[in-house]
């Protein structure tokens, strides 16, 4: 996973941000879900590996871990939401959503197995033949994959993408039933006003990391870029892979009555100037190396066209006889001749 992705859970754990991400995402900004409404259910899942058909053995149990599961509770009806964060494109993830979301289920569907069992009211035959009760119902479960990459997502965006069906189409196709896959890529959105807390900025800067002059735009443009919190701006560190930011977090902070503030305006000018001084002593050191190894090459044509052993050149201009192979093949033939 990474530490990109360690980062953003750690960041959308809290309840406040993980209510105006799904708010942002499926409903448009309208605050639908209350960070009060949602209780942390994050825990590991256990699935056993198919048996072994020649010995009947089971195998492994495999660990299944959603990256973060939380349970809404509006009155009567209650619902289990995840995200899954991806830095990376993962070609398996709609399957990936769908099996995480039938987990839940089958976990619901053991509990309710084991409460009828010891109650052992039940109605008829078939009720204690499958364990279910006709009237019990499964709580809904919703997965959500946040996609904070830099690369485009080239992969599957439905279970449908990931089947093989005739190019011209089969009629097999009538008998799929596809999968609801929810994807929300930040590097392909250009409106993040939907969100309501300082996911919105931290959307905003992951949009413009490749483009400085955007970048500086955008944080020049707004004044809430000078008053980010604690875990905006050590998030922002990890994915602008830029850890002077948190590092260096004492230069940038400010503290108000309610809380310790960041200015990222001050922040990212310091690093850009880092940066820039950092390059362009790399491009003269870079500019030295290519003086040098052009002025190299010249001494070393000049000593084939005189007819000089290839041991003698060696010696003088400390070169590889590869060098002098490749140089011999670059020199006009009549020089030869």
């Amino acid at each position: 996973m990474g530490k990109p992705n360690i980062a953003i859970n750690h960041y959308l754990r809290n309840k406040r941000r993980f209510a105006d991400l799904y708010n942002g995402v499926h409903f448009h900004g309208k605050q639908r879900i209350k960070a009060e409404e949602l209780t942390d259910a994050s825990e590991v899942y256990e699935e056993p590996e198919a048996s072994n058909p020649e010995t009947g053995e089971r195998g492994e149990r495999l660990e299944r871990i959603r990256d973060i599961k939380m349970a809404l509770n509006k009155g009567k009806d209650l619902c289990i939401l995840g995200v899954e964060s991806q830095y990376t494109v993962n070609y398996s993830m709609p399957f990936r959503c769908m099996q995480y979301d039938t987990m839940e289920y089958g976990k619901q569907l053991n509990a309710l197995r084991d409460k009828n069992a010891i109650e052992n009211n039940y109605a008829d035959w078939a009720e204690k033949a499958c364990g279910i009760k006709k009237n019990d119902r499964l709580i809904p479960a919703s997965t959500l994959c946040l996609y904070h990459g830099e690369d485009i997502w080239d992969g599957p965006r439905t279970l449908k993408d990931m089947m093989q069906f005739d190019e011209d189409g089969s009629f097999l196709q009538s008998l799929f039933a596809d999968y609801r896959f929810h994807l929300y890529c930040i590097n392909e959105e250009t409106d993040f006003s939907v969100f309501h807390t300082e996911l919105r900025q931290v959307f905003e800067l992951l949009q413009y990391r490749q483009d400085k002059v955007k970048l500086w735009e955008l944080i020049e443009s707004r004044t809430e870029y000078q008053h980010m919190d604690a875990d905006s701006l050590e998030v922002l560190s990890v994915l602008l892979n830029a850890p002077k930011l948190w590092e260096d977090r004492i230069k940038y902070m400010k503290k108000t009555d309610e809380r310790e503030e960041y200015n990222m305006c001050q922040a990212l000018e310091e690093l850009f100037a880092d940066n820039w001084e950092a390059g362009m002593e790399a491009g003269i050191k870079e500019g030295i190396k290519e003086g040098i190894e052009e002025k190299t090459s010249q001494i070393v044509k000049n000593m084939i066209k005189r007819g000089m052993s290839d041991d003698d050149i060696k010696a003088i201009a400390e070169c590889p006889q590869e060098t002098i192979d490749t140089l011999r093949r670059k020199l006009p033939l009549d020089k030869f001749l």
